[in-house]
């Protein structure tokens, strides 16, 4: 063997890069290639692979559905408390102005009070303002809750307080015995009943045409909100003509209504809201509403043709100046 041309072979694999190489592997044809990536379907790694998707959706898919839930709970909450903040502030604005009303209506009163109060004279018999009768109901007046008292039926089952009932009823004898019929049409009413008459008559005012804001206003010139009725305090009794018995301007006319606002004095009732003094009682003038005074003090409201609001009004005056 010549060793000089085997180191010379070897030299050159060496100097050409070929020393260390592995030797090289058969090629693989497609078709194997194939069947190599094709052994994972089936296998049981797709297996695993196929319960660990599902159970990732069974798990994902309801959060889903609770994350939409939550979405839409939280989007009707914001709505809801839109409409509560925009229902009070509507609520405020009203209660702002009525306030402002009663506040105007006040007003209106004490510069009318001034100009008549000296002209009318001194009241002639000794009044406490603080008396039973007294009591003063009114739009800006609410029932004191300490207010108490006793009620007695009238035979037509109505109720009023048992210490007018005895001068009703002789009031009430003495028209018949001038051959009327006067009717009790309302008398002691509850809170509730209260509620009821005020809010069936802004509905039925609503059904025709009015708004809410409409209806209530035009409901309040003739029906006292709860608690500002003087029908709670079982002194005031409405009473009709029994041939015509609606609560209207016809009702003025009839003789009952005529006959009562002459005579009722003596029995010690005044027509509680005359023509031409809205604006002092707050009120539109109702033929049919009396309120029980006692005999002294009506026949003096009637006389000076003075309203409860004014009389109460001259009688504070006189307690504080001693006159």
């Amino acid at each position: 063997m010549d060793f000089s041309t085997v180191n010379r072979e070897f030299c050159a694999k060496t100097a050409g890069g070929d020393f260390g190489r592995l030797p090289d592997k058969p090629a693989v044809s497609g078709r194997g290639r194939r069947k190599r990536k094709n052994r994972y379907w089936g296998s049981v790694l797709f297996y695993k692979h196929l319960i660990l998707g599902m159970t990732a959706l069974a798990i994902l898919l309801p959060l889903f559905g609770l994350t939409g839930m939550v979405y839409k709970y939280t989007c009707l909450k914001a709505e809801y408390q839109g409409l509560l903040r925009r229902a009070n502030a509507l609520c405020t604005a009203e209660a702002a102005e009525k306030d402002n009303k009663i506040s105007e209506i006040g007003r209106k009163i004490k510069e009318e009070l001034s100009v008549w109060t000296e002209g009318v004279g001194k009241i002639p018999f000794q009044v406490n303002t603080e008396d039973w009768n007294y009591i003063l109901v009114n739009d800006w007046n609410p029932l004191p809750a300490s207010y108490k008292f006793q009620l007695d039926v009238l035979e037509d089952g109505h109720q009023v307080d048992y210490r007018i009932a005895e001068d009703l009823g002789e009031m009430l004898s003495d028209a018949e015995a001038e051959g009327l019929e006067p009717l009790v049409c309302s008398a002691y009413r509850s809170y509730e009943r209260q509620a009821d008459l005020f809010n069936s008559s802004v509905e039925e005012l609503m059904e025709q045409g009015m708004t809410y804001r409409e209806a209530y206003y035009k409901t309040h010139e003739q029906v006292a909100i709860v608690n500002y009725s003087e029908h709670h305090t079982g002194l005031a009794v409405d009473i009709v003509g029994k041939n015509h018995q609606m609560l209207d301007e016809r009702q003025g006319r009839t003789k009952e209504a005529q006959w009562l606002a002459q005579n009722c004095s003596r029995y010690g009732f005044i027509l509680r809201y005359p023509k031409g003094k809205e604006k002092i009682t707050g009120i539109e003038y109702e033929s049919w509403h009396f309120r029980y005074v006692g005999r002294d003090a009506a026949q003096f409201i009637t006389k000076n043709d003075l309203t409860l609001e004014e009389f109460l009004k001259i009688a504070k005056i006189q307690q504080k100046t001693g006159r």
